[in-house]
């Protein structure tokens, strides 16, 4: 974002993440302070498909312990597997699986922790990097066979083919990049078994040591953004987690939020959401997102985005 005119406070503001948190490798963001931060990014570029324009470099070191495992597994197939039982521990906002359909290779993207453009760009983002990672791995030429999206596009359907190099279907029932299943037999070109054993001893060390509690606020996002516009109380909430009020709200503060602060956040993006790819009234938006006023939707709105409901729509329609 530097490279592109803007200053790490811009991308930073209203994160709770400060410039000299970035230089602490014992710092932990949160699920909440990642979602801030896409969105700065997002709002500051205004251009919704930036990130395809630019080519995807790699290196082994982006995808942590899991991405040293990965190097040294003995063929693509197995660095795949590592790749998807560790995935949480590079703080995805999604699930992961991994299967095979004919000849067909397939990763698929599920249960997503945010929505909207944000959701999007995670999407893409994953999926954009891992050719050029599966071409670092192997040593070979490679190119995907197709990727599926369940969503409508963000700019137009050209530059995502000229950008993964691939067929790209859109409106599908699941998120999935899918290659040809030979390439598993791949021999990686830094193979060592011994290097692969200890760094997935590491990996699988630090997935038992991760707090559970950090899975909570992706939990309460899922069930949230399953139910918009019944959003149940934090009481119920609790009860649904099988944890007492007061121990959530302890927890959650211990995370650095709380569950009001997560439940702007899920209104925030379902707004977005709304006002993007719905003819909906911000009136009839404000009663789906469980607000009495819609002039207390407007305030909050305002708060999140600098702009009203109706400026918002306006603006994003005028650079469509």
């Amino acid at each position: 974002m530097e490279q592109k005119g803007y200053s790490a406070a811009q991308v930073l503001s209203d994160t709770g993440i400060t410039e000299a948190d970035l230089l602490d490798t014992d710092y932990r963001v949160t699920y909440r302070q990642r979602i801030n931060q896409i969105s700065n990014i997002l709002n500051l570029v205004n251009d919704p498909g930036f990130w395809l324009d630019t080519e995807s470099v790699v290196s082994i070191s982006d995808f942590g312990l899991p991405g040293y495992a990965m190097m040294s597994s003995a063929s693509l197939d197995q660095a795949v597997q590592i790749a998807v039982k560790y995935h949480k521990t590079a703080g995805a906002m999604y699930d992961v699986s991994f299967l095979q359909e004919g000849d067909d290779a397939v990763i698929r993207l599920d249960h997503f922790l945010t929505g909207g453009i944000v959701s999007k760009y995670l999407i893409e983002e994953l999926f954009l990097g891992i050719t050029p990672l599966i071409r670092l791995l192997s040593g070979q030429t490679f190119s995907p066979r197709q990727v599926s999206l369940n969503y409508d596009p963000v700019t137009d359907i050209a530059r995502y083919e000229n950008r993964f190099r691939c067929e790209v279907r859109f409106g599908q029932p699941f998120c999935e990049y899918r290659f040809d299943a030979k390439f598993l037999n791949a021999r990686l070109t830094a193979a060592n078994p011994d290097t692969a054993r200890s760094c997935e001893e590491a990996c699988r060390k630090l997935l038992n040591q991760m707090d559970i509690e950090a899975d909570l606020v992706s939990r309460i996002c899922h069930l949230l953004l399953s139910t918009p516009g019944e959003f149940p109380k934090l009481d119920a909430v609790a009860g649904h987690l099988s944890l007492g009020t007061r121990t959530l709200r302890r927890r959650l503060r211990e995370l650095g939020t709380s569950y009001q602060s997560i439940l702007d956040d899920v209104k925030k993006e379902l707004a977005i959401e709304y006002l993007q790819t719905t003819d909906l009234s911000v009136q009839e938006i404000s009663d789906l997102l469980g607000y009495s006023e819609v002039t207390n939707f407007r305030r909050a709105f305002v708060k999140w985005a600098d702009l009203s409901p109706y400026q918002y729509r306006k603006h994003k329609r005028q650079t469509e």
